[in-house]
């Protein structure tokens, strides 16, 4: 057996903080299993003048150099580093640290596919005095497929049920979906193939700069869904539907995307058209809100409902979960189907920590060379097992613990995954 404590880092699309999961991870030999204990979570806001950096730097077309870039990859090092030194997590305890870092671009298709995090694991590293493992999507890419999502194995790992098929919604920046199907109507023959995963288009990432641009940088997202709220009645659902035409939605999975696609620019590009058809800024908030409200829906309406005949329960998280305008509308696109935060399911984990959690498992597999399932309707089926590893001073003693389990040179896939403090 393996036993390490392994930080997991996360920043998503919003750059608003550094999500820091504390967690226990363990792996039996006998069996491929993997349990999971959450042992601390904990939010750390990102630098504001780093996150304008990283927003200027992803806008397509944004004027930019090498040293600009070069520059940026040490100091989002820093901060992360900064992140975990003020999240009272006693180094004394990890292992290793699982950092994700920031994306700052993502070309999921063309003739050449390619991803970009970045957050100097060196710098890490070097600071806390740990073994770092990082840059996960990029394995994913060189086997042929598009790197993200990459949650659903582990939400489909929790979330699995005999008869209910269950959809996991995110919606941070970017919204992404796991499809969940009920057990029985898997293929006995692969059972690892019980579920898929897209992006299904703009989360918050729309919203947030709408905001941003209306209030003059005084505020960053629509709390509560409060200037949404005020705008329903005023909602341009024919601007919707022009919005809704874009090829991306109509693309079937696996697909992803980014603010490569939905960017700042296209926010400001979106306020300029609404505003000079004379809506007011609430009801720009409005109409922007349910761009991404029904791109949702339509996501399930047209790739999955055909694939698992239909949905019986709808679990979102991110920062979307709390926008009442995307939320009730969802309940009433989806009549009868059970719609909650992620919360109120049997993960053993909050729907906050679990990104965090995510890479802390994906840390601990990467040292173990193993890899996770592949989702179903991949362009590509090659087995990678995704991460970097930048050796610490502790690396020696954490390859050892490695190296104790039998079975290190079977580079098998992930089985079971087991969440400590979850009901069984």
């Amino acid at each position: 057996m393996v036993c390490l404590n392994v930080l997991g880092l996360n920043c998503g699309t919003s750059i608003d903080g550094v999500d820091i999961a504390l967690c226990k991870v363990e792996s039996s030999h006998s069996n491929g299993n993997v349990a999971i204990e959450l042992l601390s979570y904990t939010e750390v806001p990102i630098l504001p003048d780093l996150r304008s950096r990283v927003l200027n730097l992803t806008r397509p077309g944004a004027p930019t150099t090498l040293q600009d870039i070069c520059d940026l990859n040490f100091a989002l090092g820093e901060d992360f580093t900064r992140t975990v030194l003020q999240s009272g997590v006693d180094l004394l305890t990890v292992d290793i640290i699982a950092s994700h870092g920031q994306t700052l671009w993502h070309t999921p298709s063309g003739p050449r596919k390619s991803t970009l995090q970045m957050a100097e694991s060196a710098v890490i590293s070097h600071a806390t005095k740990k073994t770092v493992v990082s840059d996960f999507r990029v394995a994913a890419v060189a086997a042929g497929r598009q790197g993200a999502p990459l949650s659903g194995f582990l939400e489909a790992g929790l979330l699995s049920h005999p008869y209910l098929t269950r959809l996991v919604q995110n919606i941070g920046g970017i919204g992404n979906v796991t499809v969940i199907r009920a057990e029985a109507t898997c293929d006995t023959e692969t059972p690892s193939s019980n579920h898929f995963e897209f992006d299904t288009g703009p989360g918050n990432v729309l919203i947030d700069a709408a905001v941003r641009h209306l209030s003059g940088g005084q505020k960053h997202y629509d709390e509560d869904g409060e200037a949404g709220t005020r705008g329903l009645g005023f909602i341009d659902h024919g601007f919707v539907e022009n919005f809704l035409q874009s090829p991306y939605f109509k693309q079937p999975p696996p697909k992803t995307t980014g603010r490569e696609l939905f960017s700042e620019d296209l926010a400001k590009d979106l306020v300029h058209q609404l505003k000079s058809s004379g809506h007011s800024d609430d009801a720009v908030i409005a109409t922007i809100t349910r761009i991404t409200a029904e791109s949702i829906a339509r996501a399930y309406e047209q790739f999955v409902i055909p694939q698992t005949g239909t949905i019986h329960e709808i679990y979102l998280c991110g920062g979307g979960a709390y926008n009442p305008n995307i939320t009730k509308y969802l309940e009433f696109r989806f009549d009868g189907v059970k719609v909650c935060k992620l919360d109120e399911a049997d993960m053993g984990i909050s729907a906050g920590a679990k990104e965090a959690v995510l890479f802390a498992l994906l840390g601990f597999l990467s040292v173990c060379g193993r890899h996770i399932t592949v989702p179903e309707y991949s362009e590509r089926r090659d087995p990678a097992i995704l991460g970097k590893i930048t050796p610490g001073e502790n690396y020696h003693a954490v390859m050892r613990k490695v190296l104790s389990d039998p079975s290190f040179d079977d580079a098998r896939s992930l089985a079971r995954i087991n969440m400590k403090g979850r009901r069984e």
